[in-house]
Parts: structure tokens; sequence; C-alpha cells
């Protein structure tokens, strides 16, 4: 995928005059995060008002949870053959062009009048999300030397923790002035203030050549590239398969109540912050690995210990806000542990991958969960979330083990090519 003025990203060497004190563009870099923002506050925003969206359009709650899933999928598997398809040249023009879009549709779900018109704009919105947010992630680690890398990846991952904490409360706060519709009008607002940050602060860059939707999907050729993709997506859809029905789990315990569902999705963006700067930091200073797999095992051993957290609030602010730590220290360490060792043109591509992975994972936790909620009731979510965290783990330990020798011959084979 094109990247923005992406340096060393790209295999061209950085220049003085392209060299800062702080090691990274942070003013185009937080832009870029903003629209990441935008992204997840309209991804994770449906788990806020996920009650009210479905009485207005006369749909289950369980079905409502749908909405989330074509967002998801459609950021998975459509925007990489949206971008091939478009071809163009011009990595700036791009991002441009995906976040004023993203504008557009989330006024189309503000105004939605049917199930179905709110459909077709979750999935158009997922798209262009899918066109945006790996851009970005790999414009931000262009803006910075190899031993910052990590952290401007964490800025734009910010974007979407920061959704978790500020965004979806947002929503949910402004929904209760107005209505769930207004909070799209919300994100639309916001995506047309990162369309003018981002025409005004990102550099346009030399024009690239384009990719072909074959070279995109090349690295799925190696195992070490699917193994990650894997764990990515095992992570993913353990931890949405909670977050989208949080309210619906949380407002039929006695211990909680509906009253404290918003307190409880804003402590585990608490979480989210704090995990995803501190994982980068470990990344930045430990290597990707190490991070990867700890943050992992706490995450499932957590989701395990859901049904006794429940039993008090107290327990259960402890269980999202560590939820929320680990949750998110493990995307970093991923995203940094898929590009660590690949050829330098390969990242771009890598990161994109990665980025659809990680909606896949929130795709099928929200299609699974409803399913769960549907036949087993809410309260059974835990056993298939701690499952499926198992199941990261294991394929983890699994890719560490070849990870080296893996690694090499991708870049090998991109040096080749």
């Amino acid at each position: 995928m094109p990247t923005p003025n992406l340096g060393e990203t790209q295999g061209h060497p950085v220049t003085d005059a392209d060299a800062v004190p702080s090691s990274i563009r942070w003013l185009p870099v937080l832009v870029l995060a903003l629209g990441a923002f935008c992204a997840g506050t309209d991804n994770y925003l449906v788990a806020g008002v996920l009650a009210p969206m479905a009485a207005d359009l006369r749909v289950s709650v369980a079905s409502a949870g749908l909405f989330v899933t074509g967002y998801s999928l459609a950021y998975a598997l459509a925007a990489p053959v949206v971008v091939t398809v478009l071809r163009v040249r011009s990595p700036r023009r791009l991002l441009l062009a995906a976040i004023a879009l993203f504008a557009v549709v989330n006024l189309l779900a503000a105004v939605a009048w049917s199930p179905w018109v709110m459909a077709a704009a979750r999935i158009a919105a997922g798209c262009v999300a899918g066109i945006y947010v790996p851009l970005a992630g790999a414009a931000a680690a262009g803006m910075a030397t190899a031993d910052r890398r990590g952290r401007a990846l964490a800025v734009i991952l910010g974007g979407i923790s920061i959704a978790t904490v500020a965004g979806v409360p947002l929503g949910v706060w402004v929904a209760g002035l107005s209505s769930w519709r207004m909070a799209f009008v919300v994100v639309a607002v916001v995506a047309l203030i990162t369309t003018a940050g981002v025409a005004l602060t990102v550099p346009s860059g030399d024009t690239t050549p384009v990719v072909s939707l074959r070279q995109r999907l090349a690295p799925l050729r190696h195992p070490p590239v699917w193994l990650g993709l894997a764990v990515t997506i095992s992570g993913m859809t353990a931890g949405l398969m909670i977050f989208t029905y949080v309210g619906p789990i949380y407002a039929e315990v006695p211990a909680v109540g509906a009253g404290y569902v918003g307190a409880l999705i804003m402590a585990h963006g608490v979480g989210a912050m704090f995990g995803l700067w501190g994982g980068s930091v470990l990344v930045d200073r430990f290597g990707a690995r190490p991070v990867l797999l700890g943050a992992l095992t706490i995450f499932t051993a957590n989701l395990a210990w859901q049904p006794i957290a429940a039993h008090t609030l107290a327990t259960t602010l402890a269980f999202v806000t560590v939820w929320g730590v680990v949750g998110w220290a493990f995307l970093p360490a991923q995203q940094h542990s898929m590009i660590a060792d690949a050829n330098p043109e390969q990242a771009p591509m890598l990161l994109s991958l990665n980025g659809s992975a990680m909606y896949l994972g929130a795709a099928v936790g929200s299609a699974i969960g409803g399913a769960v909620i549907a036949v087993f009731g809410a309260d059974h979510l835990w056993m298939f979330a701690t499952g499926f965290g198992a199941i990261g783990v294991a394929l983890s330990l699994v890719r560490h083990k070849q990870f080296r020798s893996g690694d090499r011959r991708l870049s090998h084979a991109v040096a080749d090519r």
C-alpha cells in the first residue's frame, strides 16, 4: 500500500532536513491519529447506543450488534480490494478522500430510516476506515526513527483507544441529550476537522507505484505472517465479543446494573490508554515478542475471571480496567512484530493486512457474541471469549518458535521480487 513520505519505511534514507529533535513529526502524526479516533469511535460507538438504536430501527439487540460486524467485515475484507481497484498513486490524496467520505457515510448513518440503510452506511464506513487507518499507521511509522517507531504506531492506535475512553462515552452522552443519531453527526464533524488537518499538515510526498492485489496478499505465503494475523484475529475476537455487548452483559447483573455501563466503558478506555502507551514503551525497550506473549496471557486469564469479578461493582471495575490495559498493550507489540524483521518495502502491506485482521476479529467476535446471546444468554460469553484468548496465546507460542527463520525468508523473498 502506498504511504505518504515514509522515508526509511519505504526504503529511502531520511535526510537531515527531515529530522526533528523528537525523532517524530508529531503534528501530522497527531492529525492522522484524530482520523483513527473517528474510526474507533464509529466502530465502538454502537456498543454505547446499542439499545436505543435497536429500538428505533425495530431490531433485536443481537441483530443490532451485527452493525458492528458489517463495519468490521468491510474494513477487513473490502478495503484492500477497493484500494487496489482505485489504483491511486498519491497517498495523501487517498488519505484525504477516505476521511472526507467517512464524514459523508456517518451522516447517512445519522439519518438512516431502516436497518438496511444503516447496514449500508456501516459497511461503507468500514470500507473507507479500512483504507485510512493502515495508511495513517504506515505514514506515522515512516515519520519516526527506528527506535521510536513503536511509539509512533501507538499514537495512531491511541486514537482508537481514546475512542473507548472519550469517544464512546461522548456518544452515549450526546445520545442522552438528543438521540443516538446525533452521536454519528458528531463523528462526521470530527472527520471533517481531520480532513482539513490532513490537507494542512501531512506532506504530499512522492507518487508511489500501484500495488496489485496479488502483491498485497503475497506475504500470506509465509507462515510467520499468517500465524501473526491469526494471533490478531483471535485476540480481537475475544475482546470484541465482550465489548460489543458490555451493555447487555452488565445491565442484568445485580451488582452492576445499566446505570454503571458507561462507567465500565470509561474504565476500560482508561486502562486501554495506559496499556497502549505502556506496551509501546516496553516494545521499544524489550522487543515485541515478550510483551505480546505476556499481554495475551494475562488478557486470557483475566477473561476467565469475569464471572467471579461480576459479583461486586469494585471487582467488575478492576476486571474491565485490567482488560483494557492488557487487551490494548498487545496491539502495538503485534503491529511491531509484524514489521520488525521484514523488508521495509513490505511494512505498509503488512500493517494493512494486520489492520484487516484486527477488524476481521472484531467482526467474528461481534457475530459470535450475538449468536451466543441469542442461544445461551449474555452470561455465557466469557467462556467463548476465554477460549479465543487461549487460542491466541497458543498461536503466538507457535509463531515465536519459527519467527526468525520465517521472517528472514520473507525479507529475502521481497528483496528478490
